[in-house]
C-alpha cells in the first residue's frame, strides 16, 4: 500500500515539475513578445516606421495566466508559498496539526471551486468560440484551460498536503529535499 503512495507521491511530483516547465516557457515566451512589441513600437527613435506587434498585448494575459496556474502547485509542494505562522509554530503539536488540516482543507476546496468553474468556463468559452477582439482575434479558451488544469494540479496538491498531516509518505519533498514529518498525537 505504501509503495501505491509513493507511485502517487512521484506521479504528482513530475506533473507538478513538467506543468513549471511548461510555465517557464510560457513566461520566456511573455519576455519575447513583450521585446518584440516595445522594440517595434519604438522604431521611429532610429528613423525607422514603427509597429506594435498585433495582440501582443492578449498573448501576454494569456501566457501570464499560463504561468502562474502552471507552476503554483509546485510552489505549494515545495512548501515556497508565504506563510505566516507566528501564532501556529507556538501551539502544541495536535493544535498545529488541527491548523494545517484546515488550511490544507480550505485550500483544496478554494481550488477546486477555481478548477469546476474554470472548467466550465473553458468548455464555454471553446464552444462559442470567444475571443479578444482587435486586429487579430485572439482566442480567450486556451488561457481558460490552463486555469483549469493547475487549479486542478493545486487541488490534488492540497488533498495530498491535507493526507501528509497524517501520514508522511504523502508529504513532497521540499526544495531542499527534505520532507516534513507527519505530526503525532501524543
Amino acid at each position: 500500500m505504501a509503495q501505491h503512495r509513493s507511485v502517487a507521491v512521484n506521479w504528482l511530483m513530475k506533473a507538478n515539475l513538467g506543468c513549471a516547465f511548461l510555465s517557464g516557457i510560457a513566461l520566456l515566451m511573455m519576455m519575447v513578445a513583450g521585446a518584440v512589441d516595445v522594440v517595434g513600437t519604438n522604431l521611429d527613435i532610429v528613423g525607422l516606421s514603427s509597429q506594435p506587434v498585433p495582440a501582443a498585448f492578449e498573448f501576454m494575459a494569456t501566457m501570464m495566466v499560463v504561468s502562474v496556474f502552471l507552476s503554483i502547485s509546485l510552489g505549494q509542494a515545495r512548501r515556497t508559498h508565504i506563510r505566516v505562522e507566528i501564532i501556529v509554530n507556538i501551539l502544541p503539536r495536535w493544535a498545529q496539526m488541527v491548523a494545517n488540516l484546515i488550511r490544507h482543507g480550505l485550500s483544496a476546496a478554494f481550488f477546486l471551486a477555481i478548477a469546476w468553474f474554470g472548467i466550465a468556463s473553458a468548455i464555454h468559452s471553446f464552444g462559442v468560440g470567444e475571443y479578444t477582439p482587435g486586429i487579430i482575434n485572439f482566442p480567450v479558451w486556451p488561457a481558460r484551460f490552463f486555469l483549469a488544469v493547475g487549479a486542478s494540479l493545486m487541488t490534488v496538491q492540497c488533498i495530498f498536503d491535507f493526507l501528509s498531516v497524517f501520514w508522511g509518505w504523502f508529504d513532497v519533498k521540499r526544495h531542499d529535499g527534505s520532507t516534513s514529518a507527519p505530526l503525532n498525537i501524543s
